[in-house]
């Protein structure tokens, strides 16, 4: 096949960009892959043909509005499948809803309260956009993330044949059990915890979930939480400081080695009120952590509650998250075994089948052109 990925950037450190890197190094085996993308970062397979996009990229909206049409421009030529992610173009005919942004924007105003004058600008220009590109018959196939996102897909957007749920892949290599206990003391000793505290990991955006985190904390004594983002964490060391627990939360800047941070933690936190998927989840998983997630989370859905993990009802049910960041502390022989059970959950879910699954799907879309 030919293949084309719309993206915006290309790289290895998360989100679509993880996911077109990992699922065209291994297309690139059989086939001839393209990849157009405004930023192109990392080690490249040098088998790849990589077109760059030119974009405006000063904030989300011009990144999103001003990449659309030179992207769909650009894969012009004649390929077998074109594969967007979200709303990269506008002549696709497979399309990888990441999110879905009329959910997240109902999410958003029901737990944090009205939108603010940016989101609502964002959600009028760019949500109708979105809509059309999952109604639109030149999206032949559309794979969802999660069950989540594909019945949000058919809520929202009212799209809801070939739609196919594919979650992401993790790296099993990267994050596991023996990387935890290698960077353990090592990275406990750069944070400034000893070895003795017990830890909670918080991985992302702070916005998706990291009040609710730190409120939880401060309902169960002798619980540190570290956040790596790359979000501004000033409001979110005010309201640390608010509910009284400013000395046992700390923020580290995103870095592309996180494996190492999954190793100085005893749990894994991620209470957010919506995310399609959360990749760090799985990762957390594969690390062998406990994690700790909200039913909002399209992750969950590869958690057994209670055994390879915890699911909370709601992100702000804070009561519960710390009865179970209480019930882990406690009894570390608990914890181990969730870790285990994580891990072996995890390891159902590799690339090679995300990149298998999604490839069916493209046959799928080029055995019907030809009928």
């Amino acid at each position: 096949m030919r293949i084309a990925f719309i993206v915006h950037d290309y790289h290895k450190t998360g989100g679509h960009s993880r996911y077109v890197a990992e699922l065209a190094e291994r297309f690139v085996r059989e086939h001839e892959v393209h990849v157009y993308a405004n930023r192109i970062e990392g080690d490249l397979d040098p088998r790849i043909k990589f077109h760059r996009v030119p974009a405006l990229r000063f904030n989300a909206l011009a990144s999103v509005l001003t990449f659309i049409l030179p992207a769909t421009f650009r894969a012009l030529d004649s390929f077998d499948i074109v594969h967007a992610q979200g709303l990269c173009g506008l002549r696709q005919n497979v399309v990888t809803a990441h999110m879905c942004q009329a959910a997240w924007y109902v999410a958003q105003t029901k737990h944090m309260g009205a939108l603010t004058f940016k989101q609502r600008i964002f959600q009028r220009l760019v949500q109708p956009l979105e809509k059309y590109i999952f109604q639109t018959k030149n999206s032949k196939a559309v794979i969802a993330v999660s069950r989540r996102v594909k019945g949000d897909l058919g809520f929202y957007y009212g799209r809801v044949d070939n739609v196919t749920v594919i979650h992401h892949g993790v790296d099993l290599k990267k994050f596991n059990l023996e990387m935890r206990i290698h960077w353990r003391v090592l990275i406990r000793q750069e944070l400034g915890l000893g070895n003795d505290k017990f830890v909670a990991f918080y991985v992302g955006d702070l916005q998706k979930g990291a009040l609710p985190a730190i409120e939880a904390i401060s309902h169960v004594e002798g619980v540190r939480l570290v956040c790596v983002t790359s979000s501004d964490p000033q409001p979110y060391r005010v309201f640390a400081e608010k509910m009284g627990v400013g000395e046992r939360v700390s923020f580290v800047p995103k870095t592309a080695f996180v494996e190492r941070y999954y190793g100085a933690a005893d749990v894994f936190i991620l209470p957010s009120f919506y995310d399609t998927f959360g990749m760090v989840v799985s990762e957390a998983m594969a690390s062998g952590l406990p994690v700790i997630v909200s039913a909002a989370a399209g992750a969950s859905e590869l958690i057994e509650h209670g055994v390879s993990g915890v699911i909370i009802d709601t992100a702000w049910d804070t009561v519960a998250i710390a009865e179970w960041l209480e019930r882990l502390r406690a009894d570390g022989g608990f914890r181990e075994n969730m870790g285990r059970e994580a891990r072996k959950k995890a390891e159902h879910y590799t690339w090679d089948d995300t990149a298998l699954e999604t490839m069916r799907v493209y046959q799928s879309v080029v055995a019907a052109s030809k009928k």
